[in-house]
């Protein structure tokens, strides 16, 4: 991370989202839409051995699998819609791992996700009229067994 000045940490800014899977070659995106990550919290009921107290804590229930939604101009290319066909046809070797490269507009990496065994479990192809003249875009959910930061900013992790 670069330090500011007076202000601490500052900010990364992406102008492009560049995506590599294994052996395939780099997609490229203009937006992400997001990366999420969560568990679930539950509720764990207990009495107090000693004095019978009812006592509520929250504790880390259920993980959900890691997602990364991207969105970019259809390049024509299908080579995710083709990935996509083999997830849907269940193809163990749809599940591919690679990094997430967050780029500044001279193609810097100002960070990196590494995703484990993601594949792309939703795909959409946008919201069209006929006569106009708007760029077709596609948004592709990843879905991932893990997703870890491997770097941001100036420091090596």
């Amino acid at each position: 991370m670069t330090m500011t000045a007076n202000h601490g940490p500052s900010v990364i800014s992406a102008a492009r989202f560049v995506v590599t899977f294994d052996t395939a070659a780099p997609a490229y995106f203009s937006e992400l839409t997001g990366i999420t990550s969560e568990v679930e919290p539950t509720e764990y009921i207990a009495a107090d051995a000693k004095t019978g107290a009812i006592m509520h804590t929250k504790q880390f229930g259920k993980t959900k699998p890691p997602t990364v939604i991207l969105r970019r101009g259809v390049d024509g290319s299908g080579t995710i819609w083709a990935w996509h066909q083999m997830v849907r046809a269940g193809a163990p070797a749809a599940r591919m791992s690679g990094s997430l490269q967050l780029q500044d507009a001279q193609g810097q990496t100002k960070a990196v996700y590494w995703m484990t065994d993601a594949w792309p479990s939703k795909l959409e192809v946008g919201n069209l009229r006929a006569g106009m003249s708007e760029v077709v875009l596609e948004t592709v959910t990843f879905t991932c067994a893990s997703i870890d930061l491997k770097h941001g900013g100036d420091v090596p992790w």
